[in-house]
């Protein structure tokens, strides 16, 4: 018979393990600031909806400053800011696997795709995939870049001149369209997929479902799955984009029957990888579906954001119009070629400057395998989990200036961000684990934009204070503000 004393003894017992086998990370939080929050929760209860972990960032970082340490649940949890540090740790070779606190449902979804998958796998598939993004596989993208643009302006025509109008869920529409392209193939288009638009539903219902399980990881489990079924809606919707994924791999596997004339294709490369044997079938599906995942709604919410800021801000919307029509008299559909993009210094500055109040992925993370000595001579313990605000970095005002939270290009002209520490503005992350596919974003990114702005003057009666950002699985808006279009000449 067990009595109540003995479980209290049993339990207590239990804590004195727990907290010996962390002391390491307790004897750090003597050098480093932060909250203790409650024993076995931390401050996990604090992090808790949509923009509660940017909040309870900015909270921590005013008062303790850029560096601290704190308890998320019974996992500690180094919290970065400062610019030297993240150089520390994101170029050590001890800091190169993901947080699992922070991916484990990110690894649901993709599977062990490039962006989750722990070294010394990730090494193997970031050697193989880096030919992927080459500078003359990103240039024969600028068919169908320049292509579906051409049927974006058809798309956004129709708005012309009705008001403010919810353009967002255009971009999604139009940045799938081109992600799938560029992964998948262009016979894509013809699947029924697409014209039921139930690929974009399946992507959305994945999307919402991932985020509920990220911000509420007590909901990831069977029994809370019961009750509310986010878990079930991951595994539904991620089995029916994958079986697509799968369709089209085993075609070209068994018949060769991807008629698409572009062999820089992401699936055609990852398929001679498997055939190489570098690469199992799974890794093919998880590393198409990672990169269509990765790319799409990151992607649509950069212009988005972009172009709202310039509607808020229409003298900035002027300046960039004059450069863009300099270098494109005529309105209307045109070819934009990569030395185009080259020639344009402001647009440049817009761009950077949107990613920097607006980084992809505001919040990265890593979990050291082995001790990490930073400059200030701080050693981190083998097995924390570090947490790089990149959001937080790129708003700092020690950094940026007293309005660096005010939308300027200026912040970001080429003079400006050489005068700054090399990683005080990281908007797809740096070092050994960057984002492999930033230059492909950046020329997306820019043909789409001087097209839209080339052809419309774009307003909102919104301001830019009432604009509230949400860290989901990728950096979102609460409140999007509808957009009204007029056609330039």
């Amino acid at each position: 018979m067990f009595s109540i004393e003995l479980c209290i003894s049993y339990l207590l017992v239990l804590w004195i393990y727990f907290l010996w086998k962390r002391r390491k990370f307790y004897q750090l939080m003597l050098k480093v600031p932060g909250p203790m929050g409650y024993p076995l929760v931390g401050i996990l209860h604090r992090c808790v909806g949509r923009n509660a972990l940017l909040n309870e960032f900015a909270v921590e970082i005013e008062k303790r400053g850029p560096l601290w340490l704190s308890w998320f649940g019974p996992i500690p949890m180094f919290v970065v800011s400062d610019p030297q540090t993240i150089q520390d740790i994101l170029t050590s070779p001890h800091a190169i696997n993901k947080a699992d606190i922070a991916y484990s449902v990110m690894e649901q979804i993709v599977g062990n795709g490039i962006v989750v998958i722990k070294d010394p796998l990730w090494t193997v598939h970031r050697k193989n995939l880096n030919p992927v993004f080459a500078h003359n596989v990103l240039l024969s993208f600028l068919p169908v870049f320049n292509d579906e643009t051409a049927l974006l302006l058809q798309e956004l025509d129709a708005l012309v001149g009705k008001g403010a109008q919810d353009v967002y869920a255009i971009l999604k529409n139009f940045t799938l369209r081109i992600t799938t392209q560029t992964t998948m193939g262009s016979e894509i288009k013809e699947d029924e997929c697409y014209s039921s638009n139930s690929i974009m539903t399946s992507y959305e219902n994945l999307f919402e479902a991932g985020t509920e399980l990220t911000i509420s990881p007590w909901l990831n489990n069977r029994l809370m799955s019961y009750f509310y079924g986010f878990v079930n809606i991951v595994k539904e919707e991620n089995g029916r984009i994958r079986q697509r994924i799968k369709m089209l791999v085993d075609r070209k596997l068994n018949t060769d029957g991807i008629s698409d004339n572009n062999n820089n294709i992401f699936i055609k490369r990852a398929i001679d990888l498997f055939k190489k044997k570098v690469f199992s079938y799974q890794d093919v599906v998880d590393e198409c579906h990672t990169f269509v995942i990765a790319a799409f709604e990151t992607t649509a919410m950069t212009i988005g954001y972009t172009l709202m800021q310039l509607a808020m801000y229409p003298q900035y919307q002027e300046k960039v119009y004059e450069e863009i029509k300099s270098a494109f008299p005529a309105s209307g559909n045109f070819e934009v070629l990569y030395e185009d993009l080259l020639k344009l210094e402001y647009l440049d500055m817009v761009v950077h400057e949107s990613m920097r109040l607006a980084p992809l992925i505001p919040i990265i993370a890593r979990q050291l395998s082995q001790d990490l000595k930073l400059t200030n001579g701080v050693v981190l313990p083998k097995g924390l989990h570090t947490s790089i605000s990149i959001f937080h970095t790129h708003r700092d005002k020690n950094i940026w200036g007293p309005e660096a939270e005010i939308y300027n290009p200026e912040n970001c002209r080429a003079q400006n961000l050489q005068e700054k520490h090399s990683y005080a503005y990281i908007p797809f992350s740096k070092g050994k684990r960057n984002c492999i596919g930033w230059k492909y974003g950046l020329i997306s990114l820019k043909i789409t934009l001087i097209k839209l702005l080339r052809n419309y003057r774009f307003s909102t009666s919104f301001r830019a204070q009432d604009l509230i950002l949400e860290n989901n699985i990728s950096l979102k808006f609460q409140n999007a503000p509808f957009l009204e279009l007029e056609r330039r000449p």
